[in-house]
């Protein structure tokens, strides 16, 4: 069966420039985000002099959170091999490119060695570094990096509050302790922005959707077996952008008709984790979760789909605006021509198994003939997608970037920027 023919005019209008999808590329995908986000109330440690300066073994410092008073065990294991050293300026000192917690020393004796040391107990999470002396005079942050348990973190499947302990020591006296309270979120818990109360500063964490994109998990050589032994399918191998931007979409399909029958559905659910002024996450079904309940919202089945696609050399986008996610991809080796697909309208009147899965019978004659009429009315509905996909890609265009909620992710450019896919 031939599928092509009918994709020329709608690739015509859907498929958009290079240009218009430069809006993140990965050169500030995951930057290292000015560190620290939130402070916490400050304290001294030792006993400042009579005349008010502090004495060698004294300091002012207050606990650091990168987000507020919350850690995300999925940002911590998807950043956990970007560290990229230790940075040492006039901000501070330390781990900036991993940092979730440190110290930030308001005040300290001119030239003062400084070591911290950071544990969260009930996660297996914990930190030391020391502070060299420096030149600077002017408050810094020192940024330990935390050695994680993952097995501990993989296992936070419901938000807990845990404890976390800031200890400080000045010219190796005695340490100073803080504790401080953290909510620590699930692990299908994302954060999409943090803002800076002081300041109404805030950081898009959107492109660490990308971590919920696991191109290896073991699931998806099944399912593109799956795909490729269903009868009469016009894709034979996997060939991802080698072949022209018909074969890509023809590929795309592919996996589209396995869900259909399959009976994957739509599920409209959609969960905010977190939606205060200074913090705002977004839940988000690991692709085992989805296929083992086989249902997915939207961006569930958006990362879904960018899985699969990944796997076969066929590189995504994930779309994000207020309210809503979808599916890009791109069409060519180049990464310069994407199109668009709105993954919710894989249950709609198109779906020839809306209401009954294949057949024995269907199958045999798939099998025999060589053909399926199902294929056709699926392609249909297939190709309906990519147009409303193209088409909420085209209304959102000048926002992408610029206003808050609208952001595009190129997967290749998260894992460039080193936001790697969390095993679920």
């Amino acid at each position: 069966m031939r599928l092509t023919k009918r994709a020329h005019g709608v690739l015509r209008t859907v498929v958009c420039g290079a240009a218009a999808l430069l809006v993140w590329q990965g050169s500030n995908a995951a930057p290292d985000y000015a560190f620290p986000r939130y402070y916490a109330p400050s304290v001294s440690t030792g006993t400042p002099q009579e005349d008010g300066a502090t004495s060698n073994t004294a300091a002012r410092w207050e606990p650091e959170f990168r987000f507020p008073g919350s850690f995300f065990p999925s940002f911590a294991i998807s950043i956990a091999a970007r560290d990229r050293g230790v940075i040492d300026n006039a901000e501070g000192y330390g781990h900036g490119s991993t940092a979730l917690l440190g110290v930030k020393v308001m005040q300290a004796p001119a030239g003062a060695r400084i070591r911290v040391q950071i544990d969260i107990p009930e996660l297996g999470a914990s930190g030391e570094i020391e502070a060299p002396s420096s030149q600077y005079t002017q408050p810094r942050s020192i940024i330990p990096r935390l050695s994680l348990n993952q097995t501990r973190l993989l296992a936070v499947t419901q938000p807990l509050t845990a404890e976390v302990i800031f200890r400080v020591s000045i010219n190796g006296g005695d340490f100073e302790e803080q504790r401080r309270p953290v909510r620590v979120h699930a692990i299908n818990d994302v954060p999409l922005r943090a803002c800076r109360k002081e300041s109404q500063k805030c950081s898009d964490y959107s492109p660490f959707m990308a971590a919920f994109v696991n191109e290896d998990h073991p699931a998806i050589d099944r399912i593109l077996r799956a795909a490729l032994d269903i009868p009469a399918i016009p894709v034979k191998r996997w060939i991802g952008t080698q072949g022209s931007p018909d074969e890509v979409l023809q590929q795309v399909w592919a996996i589209w008709y396995l869900l259909q029958r399959n009976k994957f559905t739509y599920s409209s659910i959609t969960t905010v984790s977190d939606s205060r002024q200074d913090l705002f996450s977004q839940t988000v079904r690991p692709l085992s979760q989805s296929l083992r309940t086989q249902q997915a919202n939207c961006i569930d089945g958006t990362v879904l789909f960018a899985s699969i696609l990944r796997k076969i050399g066929i590189e995504p986008i994930i779309v994000l605006v207020p309210g809503h996610a979808f599916l890009g991809f791109y069409t060519d080796a180049q990464a310069t021509r994407p199109a668009f697909l709105e993954t919710t309208m894989l249950n709609d009147a198109n779906n020839p198994f809306a209401s009954r899965g294949p057949t024995n019978t269907g199958v045999a004659l798939a099998k025999v003939v060589g053909s399926d009429i199902h294929m056709q009315r699926s392609w249909q509905g297939f190709m309906q997608a990519i147009a409303e996909g193209g088409e909420k890609y085209n209304r959102a265009a000048g926002s992408f970037g610029k206003q808050p909620g609208y952001m595009l992710v190129p997967v290749m450019k998260a894992r460039q920027a080193g936001i790697m896919p969390l095993p679920l």
